[in-house]
C-alpha cells in the first residue's frame, strides 16, 4: 500500500510539472522553415517607442483573420511589452520580436513559435541581427525588409509603422504596402531626385519652349513677345547650369500643319496681352528665384558663423601649430649636408591631418591626409580626413568622391555618410541630402542609443534639422528637433532651429 500511494504521488507531481510546463509561454523558438511559411501572409508592426515608455510600455495588437496564415512581425527600437489578442478565427503560424532594447510578448498560445532578435538584453558588440523600422522609406524600413524576406522568405503584405503608438489592428487592410509601393517615384524618369527648384525651373522652362513653339508661327523672330520667352528660357538654362543640372531639353510638340494653315494672324491688342503675359511670368519667375537664392544665402551664412565660432574657438591652437611648422621649416633650412629624414609613418600623418583640421589648419590638414594616404591608400580614418578637409575648404564633390571609397563597413562610415549629406546640403542637393543625413542620423541612434547619439551632439542629426528647414518641411524639422532636445535641451543651435521651424508654422497657418 505504501508502495502504490508513493506512486500515486509521484505520478501526481509529474502530471502538475507537465501541466506547469505546457502554459509557460516559450521566450524564443527556432524560426519555422521557410517551406512551412510558403502559403502565409507577412504582417509587420514597426514603432520607435509605446506611446507612454516611461510609465507604461504596453502595446495591444488585435489580430483578425486575413484570410491567409499569418506571420507576424513586431519591431520597435525602445523595448515594448506586447499584449497580443488573436481572434479565434485568425491564423498565426509563426511571430518574430526584433528590436534594439528588450521586448517581451504575452498573450500567444504555447502552439505559436516565438523569436526573440533583439540587441538587449544579452548585449553583444559583435551581434548584428537585430532590427526594427517604424518608417517604410528609410535605411531602416530597407533593412527590415531584407532581414524579414531572409528570415521567412516572405514579402511583407501589410507594414503599420508610428513613432509611438498603443494599439495596433491586423485585419490584411490596414498598412497594405501597395500604398508604400504606390509611392515610389518612376526610376526612369532623369528628374526624379532633382530638388524642388529644379523640377520648378523644368516645368516653366519646358512649357516656355513649347510656347515659343507656338509663337514664333504666329509672329516673326524679332516680335517682342518671342524675344522676352528667350530671354526667360536663357534664364532658366542659366539658374539649371548653376544648380549643375542638365540644360532644358528641346520641346518637340509641333503645331499642326493643318492649323497652322488656317490661323488667323493676331491682333495688334492680341500681340499685347501675350506680351504681358509672358512679362508677368518672367518676373515672377526671376522673384522665385531671387528668393531661393536668399534662402540658400541665408543656410549658408548660417554654416559659416557655426565654422567661424569653431574657429575662434580653437584659436591658440591654430596659431601655435602654425608657429610650429614655422619653426620646422626654418630649422629645415638651417641644416645643411644631413641625410634626409626617415618617411614618416601614415598613422603618424594621419593624426598630424587630424591635429590640423581640428585646428582649422585646412593647408596642412589637406598635405598630410593626402601624404598618409599616398603611402597607404586603404587608410579609411585618412580618407575620412581627407573628404572633411574638402568639406572646409567648400570642394564638395571632391569630398563626396573621398566619402564615397569608404567601405560600409567601416568604423568611419557614419562620419563619412554625414560628409556626404553636408556636402549635398552645401550644394542645395536637398532630397539627397534628406535621404542620406537620415540614414546616418538612423544608423547612430541604432548603434548608439538615442540619448548617446544627442548627448554627443551628432553632426547629422544638426544638418538632417537644417535640410528640412530648407526643404520647408516645417513638422519633420519640429519633430526631430524636439527629440533631439529632450535629451540635450541645451542645445543653443538645435534651439534656435526649433524656434525657426515653429515661427514658419505659425506663420503658414
Amino acid at each position: 500500500m505504501k508502495r502504490m500511494h508513493f506512486k500515486t504521488l509521484a505520478f501526481a507531481l509529474l502530471g502538475i510539472l507537465a501541466m506547469q510546463l505546457s502554459v509557460t509561454p516559450r521566450a524564443t523558438a527556432e524560426l519555422l522553415p521557410a517551406d512551412q511559411l510558403a502559403s502565409c501572409q507577412l504582417h509587420v508592426i514597426g514603432i520607435y517607442a509605446p506611446e507612454d515608455h516611461n510609465t507604461d510600455d504596453r502595446v495591444f495588437v488585435d489580430v483578425q483573420p486575413t484570410g491567409k496564415p499569418i506571420v507576424l512581425a513586431l519591431t520597435g527600437y525602445y523595448g515594448a511589452q506586447w499584449n497580443v489578442k488573436i481572434s479565434a478565427d485568425a491564423d498565426v503560424r509563426q511571430v518574430i520580436v526584433a528590436g534594439y532594447f528588450e521586448h517581451s510578448v504575452r498573450g500567444l498560445p504555447e502552439s505559436v513559435p516565438t523569436e526573440m532578435l533583439t540587441y538587449f538584453p544579452d548585449a553583444d558588440k559583435t551581434r548584428k541581427d537585430f532590427f526594427w523600422a517604424y518608417s517604410w522609406h528609410t535605411k531602416n524600413g530597407r533593412d527590415l525588409r531584407l532581414r524579414l524576406k531572409e528570415l521567412t522568405g516572405l514579402d511583407i503584405s501589410t507594414f503599420q509603422g508610428q513613432y509611438s503608438a498603443k494599439r495596433f489592428v491586423v485585419d490584411g487592410k490596414n498598412g497594405d504596402v501597395a500604398a508604400f509601393l504606390a509611392a515610389d517615384p518612376p526610376k526612369s524618369k532623369p528628374t526624379a531626385n532633382a530638388t524642388g527648384l529644379e523640377k520648378q525651373l523644368r516645368d516653366h522652362g519646358l512649357a516656355a519652349k513649347l510656347k515659343l513653339l507656338q509663337l514664333s508661327n504666329q509672329f516673326s523672330q524679332n516680335h517682342p513677345a518671342v524675344k522676352q520667352l528667350e530671354r526667360s528660357i536663357e534664364l532658366i538654362d542659366t539658374e539649371l547650369k548653376r544648380l549643375g543640372a542638365a540644360p532644358l531639353e528641346p520641346a518637340t510638340e509641333q503645331p499642326a500643319a493643318e492649323q497652322l494653315a488656317t490661323s488667323t494672324p493676331p491682333t495688334e491688342t492680341d500681340s499685347h496681352k501675350v506680351i504681358e503675359a509672358l512679362v508677368r511670368q518672367s518676373f515672377e519667375l526671376q522673384m522665385q528665384l531671387q528668393t531661393a537664392r536668399v534662402e540658400k544665402a541665408e543656410a549658408d551664412l548660417q554654416r559659416i558663423k557655426l565654422q567661424l565660432q569653431q574657429r575662434v574657438d580653437s584659436a591658440e591652437d591654430i596659431i601655435a601649430a602654425r608657429v610650429k611648422e614655422l619653426i620646422r621649416r626654418d630649422v629645415a633650412k638651417s641644416k645643411t649636408g644631413e641625410q634626409p629624414e626617415e618617411e614618416v609613418p601614415a598613422s603618424v600623418l594621419t593624426d598630424e591631418g587630424w591635429k590640423a583640421w581640428r585646428s582649422r589648419d585646412t593647408r596642412n590638414a589637406l598635405k598630410s591626409f593626402l601624404s598618409a594616404l599616398k603611402s597607404e591608400p586603404e587608410n579609411e580614418s585618412a580618407r575620412n580626413g581627407l573628404g572633411w578637409t574638402y568639406v572646409h575648404l567648400g570642394e564638395y564633390g571632391k569630398a563626396i568622391t573621398e566619402f564615397k571609397k569608404i567601405d560600409k563597413d567601416s568604423p568611419v562610415q557614419s562620419a563619412a555618410l554625414n560628409g556626404i549629406g553636408q556636402s549635398l546640403l552645401a550644394l542645395g542637393k536637398l532630397d539627397e541630402a534628406e535621404k542620406v543625413l537620415l540614414d546616418a542620423t538612423e544608423e547612430m541612434i541604432a548603434k548608439s542609443g538615442e540619448a548617446q547619439a544627442a548627448k554627443m551632439g551628432l553632426a547629422a542629426w544638426y544638418g538632417l534639422v537644417r535640410t528640412y528647414l530648407q526643404q520647408k518641411n516645417y513638422e519633420q524639422a519640429k519633430q526631430w528637433s524636439q527629440r533631439y532636445l529632450k535629451h540635450k535641451p541645451d542645445d543653443k543651435l538645435m534651439k534656435d532651429m526649433l524656434e525657426q521651424a515653429e515661427s514658419e508654422t505659425e506663420v503658414n497657418q
